[in-house]
């Protein structure tokens, strides 16, 4: 679960096989920051860009601004730090190598690691995916911290 207040850090071991090289499989392992949710009220909407959008979506952040006064918004932001980034080749299957990762991670008691099996090209998809999942499950915990804490 994502932190409501703070940043959280996830160590993430990403296994892959490599394209054209059977049980050749490659560990990444690495740490994904997801930042605090940022309350986005009518009245800072100005602050959200519109970079590639068009007039009518322009217009209607404008109407919500003037119009909404309950409506709010979280928005999650993360940033991939290559501080501890490494990886690894090795030869077996994959599904040999997931477990072994697996078995590895849980026996760190590391609770903000995640492992994840994906493509080795674009690997990064695989990272984005579980930021996305990491949002969707936190949401409902942040929406209620917030409130409880008067900032929605």
């Amino acid at each position: 679960m994502l932190e409501t207040f703070g940043s959280t850090l996830v160590n993430y071991h990403l296994v892959s096989e490599l394209e054209d090289a059977p049980n050749k499989i490659r560990i990444r392992e690495g740490r994904l920051e997801a930042h605090q949710p940022l309350v986005i009220a009518p009245d800072n909407l100005a602050e959200i860009t519109t970079e590639g959008l068009g007039e009518e979506a322009r217009a209607y952040l404008e109407y919500l601004r003037e119009n909404e006064e309950n409506l709010r918004i979280l928005r999650y932001g993360y940033h991939l730090k290559s501080d501890h980034f490494s990886e690894q080749i090795v030869t077996d299957r994959l599904s040999v190598v997931t477990e072994r990762v697996k078995a590895a991670v849980l026996e760190s008691g590391d609770k903000f690691a995640a492992v994840l099996q994906g493509v080795d090209s674009p690997w990064d998809v695989a990272l984005v995916e579980l930021w996305r999942q990491e949002v969707m499950r936190s949401i409902g915990k942040n929406i209620v911290e917030l409130h409880g804490r008067g900032k929605l």
